[in-house]
């Protein structure tokens, strides 16, 4: 029977701990499609010794100063001003990531860790590189936490999160002590409803799967549960499956220890998930005719094209190249002429750690933050199709 979840089920999110949380690529689609202009604003958002408030205040008026400088309106530095008044303080070490255009902040989150250098741009374009190499990279995935009477289960997909409560029946679970047939007839019926409960879960568990894309399918809680729900796992379910030990649906479990450990499964997911892509671009970037493009020129020719699958982009690299954008954000080039070729009328010099996030997140395509790979000009892409 499938129920509401239990009121103790742990929060378990995406890998991200309380200072800082998932950034969904459909949020950043959202902000990408506004006229602009825009400020993009990154810094420290520490609460972490007794100044901590002071300090902060200090920080942004600088910031602020900066980007009237630069050519905020005041409206635009307005909505920022209370946005910054209006957050709480944030625990120990933080970040913050601000984007505003208009009288409207359209991106505002807090980060893991302070960012490696303050920022504050004002540009045509949206600056998102910064949030997307501080945010955890989302796992679609599916916590299971299990005991013979069922299972709290927790999915998290790229459009959101699900909790559901599978509670199978709860009499008998607990084999007895004694002999006789009577005894050889309980044991067996506690068999039955244990099995009976792991098959209902381990459904649940797939259909969840199924419904948020996950890549890994974490199984907890009792020991002798975990091995009867993964065996009742289809195989789809079963090359997903990564059991803990902690966690428990007993009163009194505490889920820190859980939380800790799923945050570690996700990560080093996340990160062979990364390395498969600058595996794989290697790979293609050295076959002859290989679905791979490097450098500004290839790869701004690729997203013009709707051929990139995946965006590497190192920020030191590229540094402070700029290229060509039309209005439509796809529409990028290294060389003014190859938009003039095409017929474009209005277009814009920007710079490309601006409007290169921007385009790929405009084509629905993935965008993997790298350092220290030997990008040419600090950009390169795995392709759907060859051009």
């Amino acid at each position: 029977m499938i129920q509401p979840p239990s009121p103790g089920y742990p929060k378990i999110d995406n890998g991200t701990d309380e200072a800082g949380g998932i950034v969904q690529s459909s949020t950043l689609r959202d902000v990408t499609v506004r006229e602009g202009p825009f400020a993009s604003v990154y810094f420290d958002n520490s609460h972490d010794t007794e100044d901590a408030a002071a300090q902060l205040e200090l920080r942004w008026r600088s910031i602020r100063r900066q980007l009237a400088d630069e050519g905020a309106e005041e409206r635009t530095l307005a909505a920022l001003d209370a946005a910054v008044a209006a957050a709480p303080p944030s625990e120990g070490k933080a970040g913050r990531a601000l984007v505003a255009e208009g009288n409207e902040v359209v991106l505002d989150e807090e980060l893991v860790e302070p960012p490696p250098r303050e920022v504050a741009r004002v540009a045509p374009q949206p600056y998102l590189l910064p949030l997307l190499r501080l945010t955890p990279a989302v796992v679609p995935h599916v916590v299971v936490v299990a005991d013979r009477t069922g299972a709290d289960l927790f999915a998290v997909g790229e459009d959101g999160a699900e909790q559901r409560t599978v509670q199978g029946e709860d009499h008998p679970v607990h084999k007895v002590r004694g002999g006789g047939s009577a005894y050889w007839n309980i044991q067996h019926r506690v068999e039955a409803v244990a099995e009976r409960n792991a098959a209902e879960v381990a459904q649940e568990a797939v259909k969840l799967a199924d419904s948020v894309g996950a890549e890994v399918l974490v199984l907890a809680g009792e020991v002798q549960a975990r091995t009867q729900v993964r065996d009742e796992l289809a195989p789809r379910g079963k090359e997903k499956v990564v059991e803990l030990e902690e966690g428990g649906r007993a009163d009194g479990s505490g889920p820190e220890a859980l939380e800790a450990e799923v945050r570690r499964v996700l990560a080093e997911h996340a990160e062979r998930r990364r390395q498969d892509v600058i595996d794989r671009f290697r790979a293609e970037q050295g076959r002859e005719g290989g679905l791979a493009a490097d450098g500004l020129a290839r790869t701004t020719a690729a997203l013009r094209s709707g051929a990139v699958e995946t965006l590497l982009i190192d920020a030191d690299s590229l540094a402070d190249r700029l290229v060509w954008v039309s209005g439509e954000p796809t529409q990028v080039a290294a060389a003014k002429e190859d938009l003039q070729l095409s017929g474009t009328e209005t277009l814009t010099e920007c710079r490309a750690d601006e409007a290169l996030p921007v385009a790929v997140l405009a084509e629905g395509a993935d965008i993997v933050p790298v350092s220290g790979e030997g990008l040419t000009e600090g950009v390169g892409a795995v392709l759907r199709f060859a051009i």
